[in-house]
């Protein structure tokens, strides 16, 4: 199943040139990641990582305003015809204006091109706008949640959780039934306080595995902007 045609010059793309990064722009790739994500200085992607995997099949993609860099994604090789995605970020002022998607779209059209037929990455459960983006506007589908996945490297006072998102890249997917559960997450889960935080990972962690193990795959995000309530809907495979 191809995505949907990329965003219009309407919506804020017509100044942004999605390109290979290079040199001095991977280091402010890693440095827009690092803040993006929340990482420690340990913890951020080194730029030179980010080259070697380059050159060994691996992909680095720049989102250029100008000489500016405002958006990054990088990819390792992993496996067979496949890459797994290290992160995505948009410089908080040019987010909403459709750059990650362009972003990805350009990390799929690299990948085809080298022969790949999938993409994986995880994504944080509680993270609305990320899973909007991948599931209902990509297509690609939420196919497992691992518990404090990174809680032994990444320390935090709220360890996060994380879901693996798998993204096929040629040709059509299977086709999914109607929507049959759906889990509510937050609608903005950097406002939460570390209470309210712990309460919804849990409850999350419990709903997505529970339709996980039922055979389910997240395959969309239902939005009521007025309210500020979203849900993962999940689907049986067809």
């Amino acid at each position: 199943m191809a995505p949907p045609p990329a965003p219009s010059d309407r919506d804020g793309m017509s100044a942004i040139e999605i390109r290979d990064a290079e040199g001095p722009e991977l280091v402010a790739g890693c440095e827009l990641l690092a803040r993006a994500l929340g990482f420690s200085e340990r913890d951020a992607l080194p730029p030179w990582l980010v080259q070697t995997a380059v050159q060994c099949g691996g992909l680095a993609l720049g989102a250029f305003r100008g000489q500016a860099l405002v958006g990054f994604s990088s990819a390792i090789p992993a496996g067979d015809r496949a890459l797994f995605s290290c992160g995505l970020a948009v410089d908080p002022g040019c987010r909403g204006q459709g750059v990650g998607r362009a972003l990805k779209l350009a990390q799929r059209e690299r990948a085809l091109r080298q022969g790949c037929t999938s993409i994986r990455w995880t994504a944080d459960p509680l993270a609305a706008p990320a899973l909007n983006l991948y599931l209902a506007g990509l297509g690609a589908r939420l196919v497992g949640y691992g518990a404090e996945l990174y809680a032994a490297v990444r320390p935090a006072a709220v360890p996060p959780d994380d879901v693996t998102i798998e993204w096929p890249l040629a040709g059509a997917t299977p086709g999914d039934g109607a929507p049959d559960l759906s889990v509510e997450i937050p609608f903005d889960h950097r406002a939460l306080d570390g209470q309210q935080l712990l309460d919804w990972r849990l409850r999350v962690r419990r709903s997505m595995s529970h339709a996980l193990e039922r055979g389910g795959l997240g395959t969309g995000v239902a939005l009521d902007r007025g309210a500020r309530r979203a849900w993962v809907l999940f689907s049986q495979p067809a």
